[in-house]
């Protein structure tokens, strides 16, 4: 990764070689300074698709950043980072967040890499801001799990774990010691089914349950008719950023607002 600290603070080309950088590019960067985004810009589960709209959007290809006089190329893993170097431009790469924290951190290299500080400081602030309410307001600690179509959920080290958090609620995957993407653990889901079912990406047209997976076992069905659901959208799932707090808010509304609110 290049130092954000080497690159020039005057305003830069920008070239995003993948959609999650693609939303720190449009949240952060002027328009008129976005080389390119990738061809995913557009997608359901970009964050900030209508904004991406009549920008152009091409593969991260060698070729297509000498093509659009980019300065800098902001990735998390789109392209090849060697590659790009050699082009001598220069490469920003963005590593995963598993926490507000991280998030934060991820905006300010960005921020500060497009002399654009004030306006990442403007979101780092309003993303703590909402933190803040969502921790006053949290009243209850529901047992809740994570569940995608692959028939994976999230345990510790996972934006989903602290988006759980934030929320209020108990991950129960990472309460039971799992870590980072582990299957779903449906015998003890049947023995000690979850309050809450909090579902990701089933509503995604990139995303298909598999049919092996355990996200189609007859076991997990029942738990799906008793429990309490909420679906997520794609959107606010898909990368750890600063939009990850919606995804908590939502989870929240849903528990004050929904047909079992207390």
């Amino acid at each position: 990764m290049t130092s954000a600290g080497l690159i020039a603070a005057a305003a830069l080309r920008v070239f995003s070689a993948d959609f999650c950088a693609d939303q720190f590019a449009l949240a952060l960067a002027d328009r008129r300074d976005i080389a390119a985004l990738s061809p995913e810009a557009g997608r359901d589960f970009s964050f900030l698709r209508e904004e991406a709209f009549g920008l152009p959007q091409v593969r991260p290809d060698a070729e297509q950043i000498l093509a659009r006089d980019a300065d800098l190329v902001l990735r998390f893993w789109g392209g090849d980072q060697a590659r790009f170097e050699r082009l001598g431009v220069e490469v920003l790469t963005l590593p995963y967040a598993s926490d507000f924290d991280g998030v934060a951190a991820n905006i300010r290299t960005v921020a500060e890499a497009l002399g654009q500080t004030a306006r990442g400081e403007a979101l780092i602030a309003d993303m703590a801001r909402r933190l803040e309410r969502l921790a006053a307001g949290a009243s209850r600690r529901p047992r809740a799990l994570y569940v995608t179509p692959g028939g994976v959920t999230a345990g510790r080290g996972t934006m989903i774990d602290a988006i759980f958090s934030a929320a209020g609620l108990i991950n129960i995957a990472g309460e039971s010691g799992l870590e980072g993407w582990p299957p779903l653990p449906l015998e003890r889901l049947v023995a000690d089914p979850p309050d809450l079912i909090v579902a990701g990406f089933f509503s995604a047209s990139s995303e298909k349950a598999d049919r092996w997976s355990a996200a189609r076992h007859p076991a997990f069905d029942a738990l799906f008719a008793e429990a309490r659901v909420i679906h997520l959208p794609a959107d606010v799932l898909s990368c750890p950023a600063f939009f990850s707090v919606d995804a908590a808010e939502t989870i929240w509304r849903e528990l004050e607002t929904g047909p079992h609110a207390p």
